[in-house]
């Protein structure tokens, strides 16, 4: 090798060293961001006694790892090698299943009664919950229990080997489901409805990019819903309506979440997703009850295809009962509702709708039905 092309690679090995530092300091390319729950190490003030501690030394070196020049582009490659050459995902709780379906290990768990509450428990919280309906309806309102479907039970032809031969026991929603139906609970189960349309549905409910339920599918159960709720309150409401659908296989919305979160730079799987083009309809005698949902992020769908806003006239989501979620507070301002008057807010509203999916009926409402229960039954 001539001197020419060991100087040439000198120079090219030293210009691939030097890019991170330049982009570092002059931010020539903009990388794409990183998706995923994760906490980009914030700068330090140098001060001579941080100096002298080491604080400033650490906290200096993790700010620059975090920040150095085309550092995203780098965690993708990475991940999509370690992906594409040893099936090695890096994202927290992923699981990957079989014909790239990933999943979250808690949900599997839930599938096959690991976090199964207990009959006694169940039966007790159907009942409270019962009494609150039958309260409610006395007061001119709705309560309905809606259990969201899980990709667990959609999928479980997918799960990882190491979970196909776990027995599988009695479950949260099996007992609540149970349960409820005997109580006479206002209960509607889109799980066993999903499920029941696997085969048949001709556009995707649950995508194996995923965790929840996919656009398509959410206004699916959205229309569903509305149909119940015009029943329980014989009234005509607004519904989402679509003449056309748009397939593609570029995920929208939190259609591949799971697969954004592992930050690689090919998608995860070919799947062919499907986007009504909505528009919300009804008649002059369309009615627009106010709502209150307790619940988990199955609701976040319906909130941002517009759902929430056309159906109802005012709108609240309690999430997990630990946060406020309305017109004027979004999910990232984490508006408590610890000093939150919620009795004060049933009262001024026309319907109650408790959404969970299968892994969150484990302690399902924190203690929004306990705490209920207690103000309509003192003493009891």
């Amino acid at each position: 090798m001539n001197n020419s092309i060991k100087n040439g690679l000198v120079i090219f090995i030293f210009a691939i060293l030097l890019l991170p530092l330049l982009e570092y300091d002059f931010s020539f390319i903009r990388s794409g961001e990183l998706h995923g729950e994760f906490t980009v190490a914030p700068d330090i003030d140098f001060s001579w006694k941080n100096w002298f501690d080491g604080t400033y030394r650490d906290a200096k070196g993790k700010y620059n790892n975090d920040h150095i020049g085309f550092r995203p582009d780098m965690i993708r490659l990475n991940n999509e090698l370690d992906y594409s050459f040893f099936r090695k995902i890096h994202s927290e709780w992923r699981l990957l299943g079989n014909d790239n379906c990933i999943f979250q290990d808690a949900y599997i768990y839930s599938y096959l009664g690991k976090d199964y509450d207990g009959y006694p428990v169940i039966r007790e919280k159907v009942r409270k919950l019962k009494a609150i309906q039958d309260t409610l309806e006395k007061l001119g309102k709705s309560l309905g229990f809606i259990q969201a479907p899980c990709k667990a039970f959609y999928y479980p032809e997918y799960f990882p080997a190491e979970f196909k031969d776990m027995p599988k026991g009695v479950n949260n929603f099996e007992t609540y489901k149970r349960i409820a139906d005997s109580a006479g609970l206002n209960q509607v189960d889109f799980n066993t409805w999903f499920v029941s349309m696997k085969h048949t549905s001709k556009e995707l409910l649950f995508a194996k990019q995923g965790f929840h339920w996919t656009v398509y599918g959410s206004l699916l159960a959205a229309d569903s819903l509305a149909k119940y709720l015009e029943r329980q309150r014989r009234i005509h409401m607004i519904h989402p309506v679509w003449n056309n659908i748009i397939h593609t296989g570029t995920a929208r919305s939190t259609d591949d979440d799971v697969a954004r979160s592992m930050n690689l730079i090919f998608p995860l799987a070919k799947e062919t997703f499907s986007y009504p083009e909505v528009n919300y309809q009804g008649d002059k005698t369309a009615v627009k009850p106010s709502v209150i949902f307790v619940g988990d992020s199955f609701l976040f769908q319906w909130l941002n295809e517009g759902v929430l806003e056309n159906t109802f006239s005012s709108w609240q989501i309690w999430y997990y009962n630990m946060f406020l979620i309305n017109k004027d507070c979004k999910l990232a301002s984490k508006c408590s509702l610890e000093n939150y008057n919620r009795i004060d807010e049933i009262d001024k509203t026309d319907c109650i709708v408790i959404l969970y999916t299968s892994r969150n009926l484990s302690n399902m409402g924190r203690d929004f039905i306990e705490k209920t229960y207690a103000h309509y039954y003192p003493g009891k």
